[in-house]
């Protein structure tokens, strides 16, 4: 007796099955397609011309070196022949490969001849480079510098309107006062100088900020490279650079043109610390410059009556000084135009004398009633100044000297004192004076 198999292969009945019918039928389909494909499309070539290199030189010998391209190779334009079965090469663009070349022998300043050879740029493969057209580019290589130039501003045809002064003008952002220039050595080393340029050519009531552009000069001060707003540059000829192979931090920059007005105004003297009795116009004084220019914005021009000193402190004058250096206080927006960095004032202490004595008599004030205080018994030395006759007849008993403890707790102090008279109301002390404290 023959076994029975467990199952009999039947081609007729697999083909009777829909689904399998279908899907053998696509696949047959495209294995005809793709025999098809091959036999009809046979290894051809494609030309691909006005192609441009991309040429870099990052992570080599010339790069460490601090050498970089100067060469326009951008304008350099290859034809580029490609090899492989028609429906792989149909497909290609330009897109789909670079050009570079070898710059691995680099290691010099000059200009290199270059191999050129493509690779891949996409997910697209089957195809071989069979030319390209040049083989070789000429490309120059130079150290690549940086200088930091500061920059002059200038504006042309500027004029104020009457009453009024032009300044010099100003970059307005502190941070473009300084230029920084990058590129090949060879024309780093002509830049001398970096300026700014805009025609105004007209009157100006007020201050007033302009776009202007950058200049680049040569040690003789002529025009090296513009800016234009545009973008272009342009050489001491007018003519268009293509590219100079410069970066610049940036092209362009605001230049403020202050206009200003002047004013000859009154110097005033002003004292701290005087006497009760006395004020400023009881003092004679002289000041080595009565009047003094300003300059500044108009509006606050048109409000100065006077230009202030700063004050003089009456507890350093005494008959043995009486001359002062002191500055002006101005207002903000207003300066000199005369260089002055200061004023001498003279007073006259011909009417006054100078006196000294040991105070005995020192009053604590504002002190916690909670607290006590000890302190020095007395002040040795302390030098009196007021009119020659009041000065012939005080004694230490017509002064006393207090010193203020509002702000102090428990603990030891060394503390400033006042010198004072219920007496006299136009003496003062000279110089300061300060006594040792015990709070408990």
């Amino acid at each position: 007796m023959k076994a029975k198999l467990p199952f009999k292969f039947n081609i007729g009945r697999l083909f009777a099955n829909k689904k399998f019918a279908i899907v053998f039928s696509l696949i047959l389909s495209f294995a005809i397609w793709l025999s098809v494909m091959i036999n009809q499309n046979p290894i051809r070539e494609q030309v691909f011309t006005d192609v441009t290199a991309n040429i870099s030189i990052d992570n080599t010998a010339a790069s460490d070196m601090g050498l970089g391209i100067v060469s326009d190779i951008s304008s350099v334009k290859f034809t580029v022949t490609v090899s492989g079965p028609n429906y792989i090469v149909s497909s290609l663009s330009s897109d789909d490969f670079i050009l570079s070349a070898d710059v691995s022998e680099v290691n010099s300043v000059g200009v290199h001849t270059l191999s050129v050879y493509g690779n891949r740029n996409s997910s697209k493969t089957g195809y071989t480079f069979k030319s390209i057209s040049p083989a070789t580019i000429d490309v120059k290589f130079d150290y690549i510098d940086s200088k930091d130039l500061t920059l002059v501003p200038k504006l042309i045809g500027v004029s104020a309107e009457d009453g009024l002064v032009a300044e010099t003008p100003v970059v307005s952002n502190n941070d473009q006062s300084v230029l920084t220039v990058k590129g090949p050595r060879s024309t780093i080393e002509k830049i001398a100088s970096a300026g700014t340029y805009f025609e105004v050519n007209k009157t100006l009531s007020s201050t007033q900020t302009f776009d202007s552009q950058i200049v680049l000069y040569d040690e003789n001060g002529d025009v090296l490279y513009q800016y234009l707003p545009d973008g272009s540059v342009i050489d001491g000829s007018k003519n268009t650079v293509q590219n100079n192979y410069l970066s610049l931090s940036f092209t362009s920059v605001k230049v403020t043109q202050p206009i200003s007005k002047k004013a000859t105004l009154p110097v005033k003297v002003v004292f701290n610390n005087l006497p009760a009795s006395m004020s400023a116009s009881d003092i004679y004084c002289t000041v080595d410059h009565r009047t003094v220019t300003v300059i500044g914005t108009p509006d606050v021009i048109a409000e100065l009556q006077e230009v202030t000193l700063s004050p003089i402190d009456f507890n350093e004058v005494s008959t043995t000084s009486n001359k002062f250096e002191v500055s002006a206080s101005l207002k903000d927006g207003v300066r000199l135009f005369d260089s002055i960095d200061f004023f001498t004032v003279t007073i006259d202490t011909s009417e006054f004398a100078d006196k000294s004595l040991a105070i005995n008599n020192i009053k604590c004030t504002g002190l916690d009633s909670a607290l006590t205080v000890k302190s020095d018994s007395a002040i040795k030395n302390v030098k009196i100044c007021g009119p020659k006759k009041v000065i012939s007849e005080i004694t230490a008993a017509d002064l006393y000297a207090v010193a203020d403890l509002s702000d102090k707790s428990a603990g030891s102090y060394t503390v400033s004192v006042t010198i004072k008279s219920d007496k006299y109301n136009d003496i003062w002390q000279v110089g300061s004076y300060s006594i040792a404290v015990n709070i408990s």
